[in-house]
């Protein structure tokens, strides 16, 4: 019957929409506009009661926000997503259409919809593709909140029939980031020969041999029939990672064909390449509601989920209507399905958390009917960039036939990811891993590499075995290489009329000198030199491990114990690759192992110990223990400092001379027992003071007449630090601070520095807040530390800040080619 479907349009075009003009002569590559909604309690709670979701976050209460679910989005994106399907040139029978799928994305960074959002939606028809069932629309709808897109969402219909019109189908899509390793140099004289490829925007100074590229590409195909292509395009992006952690495009893919049975480009990549953030699937999924399954029943009648979404479809609620499409009932829509299903997953999989469910993408397989019961089964089968991926089965009680498949992504609960610092170390760490983990042992390999070229040592041997002895030969050119690298290193002390002097680290090694021996009584793994760079590897493999897995989240908060920092910050940030990572924590453990005077054996008369202030008394508070270590110093005259607070009246570390914290520990033991209060002492202080003094008096007496070397014991409130014997972080190290700014700052290069990975998630030692590109943050830095190179860039704010807003800031450099604005303090 001639213009029977275009009848049929205007029909549901009305059911839909009303008197708005229909125009069936759109493009169908226009852009589909649905126009502004402004998002109400009223409509929230609606949507929310017609599918059953009684989350917490849609109830309206005073002072809190009202989140809209991620479901709504179909109903503030209905007109621009249903839109595209009315074009005359989709000659299809809409009594025949159903509704495929539909996929929820919210797109990274954004946040929920919420009451008082005001939204705009537009829509695009991504595919139009005639398949054996019918003829499949893909459309996406893109959702915008104050000009931002915040989520996508993306539906298939089906016409079903026989459709050949070939001529009106097509397919476009962003094809899934993929990389290619090219091992060899067939590889890439394979790579090169490809005239799609397109190779000038290579830098001269890049070697493509053994490096990995990242192709993301989006592919415009249109279909001659079934199986031929009429013409295809490829185009977009080969971008490069750097050792420095900088990506750049070093080259472009440009494709266009007629007639053609594939498309050479994605083939090229499926053979030789592999996905990028690849999910990573469990053995054995794990069921997320018990052994038996969740359970739903369709409504009775469809109206209310018709009324709240728009979608007036008479074959959802009218018996006649759908009887003359052949259906055997009103079909319970299927968005309703999708949203009654969804709200599980939010629930089971994100503990009602709505921020963490962050994609849904919903089959409809099978059909419901009014009151049928629904069964679903959840189970988390495997993790993709640190979401979890939720698999979801809703299946007919009855007939057991399957109604719908689904897939969620749910990010995990707020991470922070937390680096231990010095202390921690134990022989055989990270070996078990080691062998087991292929990404962790490249992190061990490089940096043996790295060790032995350089210094002439492995990290895994003494990890492995704990020598107290290894002996670092000389010979040969290669031997020649490594002693000047020794001989070239230098720190700086400070003498006693207070001049600063450079000396040798190594002063034993010259020119002559055919070996040198490090040696430590209790193991090479507990010399700080060695110590730091093992610690650092362990846990930079240990989290590359967890990476690989898809285990760790996007955005995590991070922060690292003192020699842990550097972990955080190479594994978290990638401030730093592998090698410069050693070599600046080999270069920090050195200069405090040399800091230090030692005896023959290699010991020296230094260590530190934790101290919580609570075991001794309620009234012994921070305060009281400064107080105590105070006058431990000023009467001893050995070092004693306060060096790490983390946790108010509780957890404290102390640095000092073993002589000093022996008297402290014996100083806070007399107290105890004692009962005595030192707050009410403090009120007379000067009477606190010299009470204060006797005890410490004979404490350190009792300190003196122990054996040497001295050995730190457990007391009521303090416990010694095994294995650490430099007071780290106390003024007796400063002077080391200016020569390892120097030698640090020359192995990061500033191209590293990627401000979105640290701003309000990497939490700094000195400050122990997130980290800001604020003038309030940096004038909070310098009251701590009096930085010069934190003042340079205060009294400049305003300058770089202009420069930043006219994009001139890169040309204010350094001596050493570092931007030095508020991004190169970072």
């Amino acid at each position: 019957m001639e213009g029977r479907n275009d009848r049929i349009k205007e029909f549901y075009w009305r059911a839909w929409f009303g008197n708005d003009e229909l125009d069936l002569d759109a493009l169908v590559t226009s852009q589909f506009d649905g126009g502004k909604t402004t998002i109400t309690t009223e409509a929230i709670n609606d949507f929310v009661h017609a599918v059953g979701n009684t989350g917490e976050a849609f109830v309206d209460r005073p002072g809190k926000t009202v989140f809209a679910p991620m479901d709504f989005a179909i109903v503030i994106g209905w007109k621009a997503i249903t839109k595209p399907i009315f074009p005359r040139t989709i000659d299809g029978d809409l009594l025949k259409l159903v509704h495929l799928s539909n996929e929820f994305r919210m797109l990274h960074g954004a946040e929920p919809l919420k009451k008082g959002d005001v939204v705009s939606t537009t829509a695009q028809i991504n595919a139009i593709i005639n398949q054996e069932s019918g003829k499949m629309v893909e459309v996406c709808g893109t959702l915008s909140r104050d000009g931002s897109p915040v989520m996508e969402v993306t539906s298939q219909f089906l016409y079903r029939g026989a459709y050949t019109d070939y001529e009106n189908t097509f397919q476009r899509k962003t094809e899934t980031p993929m990389q290619v390793h090219l091992a060899t140099s067939r590889d890439v004289a394979v790579l090169k020969s490809k005239q799609w490829f397109n190779a000038d925007e290579i830098p001269t100074e890049i070697e493509l041999l053994g490096q990995t590229l990242t192709f993301r590409l989006q592919s415009l195909v249109r279909f001659k029939n079934k199986s031929v292509f009429s013409s295809v395009e490829t185009r977009g992006q080969v971008l490069l990672e750097l050792p420095t952690k900088e990506v750049i495009q070093v080259a472009s893919v440009d494709y266009e064909a007629g007639e053609s049975h594939g498309n050479p480009v994605i083939d090229y990549l499926t053979r030789n390449g592999s996905t990028l953030d690849q999910p990573i699937n469990f053995e054995n999924p794990i069921p997320l509601s018990g052994k038996s399954p969740l359970q739903l029943r369709a409504p009775t009648s469809n109206e209310i989920y018709a009324r709240v979404s728009g979608d007036y479809n008479p074959i959802h609620v009218s018996r006649v209507f759908s009887s003359y499409a052949d259906l055997p009932g009103t079909i319970t829509h299927g968005m309703y399905s999708s949203a009654a299903v969804r709200s599980l997953v939010e629930t089971w999989a994100a503990e009602n958390n709505i921020g963490r469910v962050r994609s849904f993408h919903a089959s409809l397989v099978g059909m419901v009917l009014p009151n049928d019961d629904i069964q679903v089964k959840l189970q988390h089968t495997g993790m993709v960039s640190g979401r979890k991926i939720i698999k979801v089965e809703a299946s007919n009680k009855e007939t057991e036939e399957k109604v719908l498949l689904g897939e969620a992504e749910v990010e995990q609960p707020v991470t922070a990811y937390v680096f231990t610092g010095q202390g921690s170390q134990e022989q055989g760490m990270g070996m078990e891993l080691y062998a087991s983990s292929p990404v962790a042992k490249e992190v061990w390999d490089r940096a043996d590499t790295y060790l032995m070229d350089n210094y002439g040592f492995s990290i895994t041997n003494i990890v492995k075995n704990n020598p107290k002895e290894l002996t670092i030969h000389f010979g040969g050119p290669r031997g020649k290489a490594i002693r000047q690298n020794y001989m070239a290193m230098t720190f700086e002390t400070v003498a006693a009329d207070g001049s600063v002097k450079s000396e040798k680290i190594f002063k034993e090694i010259d020119e002559s000198t055919t070996s040198y021996t490090y040696r430590s009584p209790t193991g090479l793994l507990s010399a700080t030199q060695f110590t730091q760079p093992a610690l650092t590897l362990m846990e930079k493999a240990s989290f590359e491990d967890m990476k690989s897995k898809g285990l760790v989240p996007r955005d995590s908060t991070f922060a690292g114990h003192s020699l842990g920092e550097y972990s955080a910050l190479a594994a978290l940030a990638e401030v730093m690759p592998i090698e410069s990572l050693v070599s600046v924590v080999f270069y920090r453990g050195l200069t405090m192992q040399v800091a230090v005077e030692r005896d023959a054996a290699g010991r020296s008369n230094y260590s530190m110990c934790a101290v919580n202030p609570s075991r001794i008394s309620k009234t012994f508070t921070e305060e009281a223990l400064q107080f105590v270590v105070d006058n431990i110093a000023d009467e001893t005259g050995w070092l004693l400092e306060i060096v790490n607070y983390n946790i108010v009246n509780m957890q404290y570390v102390c640095a000092g001379d073993l002589r000093a914290l022996d008297t402290l520990a014996g100083v806070t033991n007399f107290l105890k027992k004692q009962q005595i209060d030192i707050e009410e002492m403090r009120s007379n202080i000067e009477e606190a003071k010299g009470a204060l003094r006797e005890i410490i008096r004979g404490c350190a007496e009792a300190t003196l007449k122990k054996p040497t070397p001295l050995e730190l014991e457990r007391g009521f409130a303090t416990i010694p630090l095994r294995g650490i014997d430099v007071p780290f972080h106390s003024t007796f190290l400063r002077s080391g601070v200016k020569p390892f700014r120097s030698f640090l700052m020359k192995k990061i290069n500033k191209t590293t520095i990627d401000p979105s990975k640290l701003v309000g998630k990497y939490i700094p030692n000195v400050t122990a807040k997130p980290f800001a590109l604020t003038k309030e943050y940096f004038e909070d830095v310098y009251k701590l530390t009096n930085s010069p190179k934190i003042a340079n860039v205060l009294a400049n704010w305003d300058k770089y800040a202009q420069e930043e807003v006219n994009g001139t800031g890169d040309s204010e450099s350094g001596s050493n080619g570092h931007y030095e604005g508020p991004g190169a303090a970072a």
